[in-house]
């Protein structure tokens, strides 16, 4: 055989075996196209580093574990361009995890990425219930070479931490401003701290969730001047996993006979005053954080953690008092978390 027989044959057989080698490959999934996968954020570790790089920023944004409230893009490449052709008839499918996405799985300036975006008031039920993964995967129109199947993990937050504003560390604690608290030197009796809290775990970004603290009532003794817990409050979370306002802790003594820590109700034999109140004086709350969705529904969504805030209030004569706060206790027997305490003329003293 020679000539142009010999040519149309080598042809067909080129033609037939590349024809076949793209079916092989499509028995099983191929390298030839690739999901790759880009959050729209670092994770909370990376935003809070000072010294990441812009590179090291961009490859934790390849990571598949995501958390509640993340957006994610994701993007078909392909070696052999050919393949993708026509590139309008691109399909994209969840096919686990729907349920955890806020508006589904959506195509924008191509048919080549599509994006997604983990619903922020996902409970942690759901995410359960899905074996929190979330798997992606995409079709063409020739059906050939087609990638694996791109997966990702789903986390709901996991527990809270909290630290003393330092203001970049010129200071070791800050007390609460702007309600009423008495200042460093104030002979007012009272104590305060601003607190920054965290969401956890740090390697995803929980960036836009919302979070409410819940009054759950009274843990242990509770003294004459346990107060009612006005909880309700509600924080978004930055970058950074950090909730985007200080969470104030405070107590302070009322005036007027409303909770007022000096009321004398008489007098001993020795002329000394008897306090309307014993001391020490000592109350715990017990208070639910949970994610929360913005609506009329105060009651929030799932849990996050529970923790206790422990009041401590004792007269050290002279009309002088001394009161601490401990706040984030995982443990009531614990010792060692955020607190601050205060005397009346004092200053504040933070710990840890």
């Amino acid at each position: 055989m020679s000539g142009p027989c010999l040519v149309r044959t080598v042809a067909i057989f080129i033609l037939f075996s590349s024809f076949s080698l793209l079916h092989a490959e499509d028995e099983e999934f191929s390298d030839i196209m690739e999901l790759v996968s880009e959050t729209e954020n670092c994770s909370a570790k990376l935003a809070r580093d000072k010294n990441a790089t812009e590179e090291q920023k961009k490859e934790d944004r390849k990571r598949r574990k995501i958390g509640i409230g993340e957006t994610v893009t994701v993007t078909l490449n392909c070696k052999k361009p050919f393949l993708l052709e026509p590139k309008d008839q691109i399909q994209w499918k969840v096919i686990e995890g729907k349920e955890l996405l806020e508006d589904g799985l959506k195509t924008e300036e191509t048919t080549e990425k599509a994006k997604f975006r983990i619903n922020p008031c996902a409970s942690k039920e759901q995410i359960q219930q899905s074996g929190g993964k979330v798997a992606i995967e995409v079709e063409t129109e020739l059906g050939t070479a087609l990638p694996r199947p791109i997966e990702f993990d789903v986390v709901f937050p996991e527990h809270l931490t909290a630290e003393h504003e330092t203001l970049g560390g010129m200071v070791k604690g800050v007390p609460a401003a702007d309600m009423g608290f008495p200042r460093d030197g104030d002979p007012a009796h009272g104590v305060s701290a601003q607190l920054l809290v965290s969401i956890h775990p740090l390697d995803v970004c929980f960036k836009g969730i919302r979070v409410i603290e819940k009054d759950k009532g009274y843990v242990g003794a509770a003294g004459s001047l346990a107060q009612p817990h006005a909880a309700d409050s509600v924080w978004s979370v930055g970058l950074d996993n950090r909730f985007g306002l200080h969470d104030n802790i405070g107590i302070k003594s009322g005036v007027n006979g409303h909770m007022q820590w000096d009321e004398i109700q008489g007098y001993d034999a020795d002329g000394h005053p008897v306090y309307k109140h014993s001391y020490p004086n000592e109350f715990t709350w017990n208070c639910l954080f949970r994610t929360y969705g913005g609506d009329e529904n105060k009651e929030g969504i799932s849990d996050i953690a529970t923790v206790f805030q422990n009041f401590y209030i004792e007269s050290k004569g002279e009309g002088l008092f001394y009161a601490r706060i401990r706040k984030f206790l995982v443990d009531t027997k614990k010792k060692d978390e955020c607190s601050v305490e205060r005397t009346s003329g004092g200053d504040h003293i933070f710990k840890p």
